[in-house]
């Protein structure tokens, strides 16, 4: 569980989500969570992801539809 030992929320779904991207070795891939289990699974309340996520996107490092992403950078 490398993505727990990381600080901050931002820190902790960015690695999870380099981690699937190399997994599938593709920038756009999908998890098998929606929020509260991702939530659940980086251990972090699931309105600050949620607001994470949209920082994220805002910032345009990432791009993401429910459970589909997209790593627009890998800044991680």
């Amino acid at each position: 569980m490398e993505h727990l030992t990381r600080r901050t929320i931002r820190e902790r779904l960015l690695s999870y989500l380099s981690t699937e991207s190399l997994k599938y070795d593709c920038s756009t891939f999908e998890i098998p969570f929606n929020r509260q289990q991702l939530a659940d699974y980086l251990s972090v309340d699931r309105s600050a992801l949620s607001n994470e996520i949209g920082k994220l996107q805002s910032e345009g490092i990432i791009v993401c539809k429910k459970n589909n992403f997209t790593m627009n950078k890998m800044n991680v």
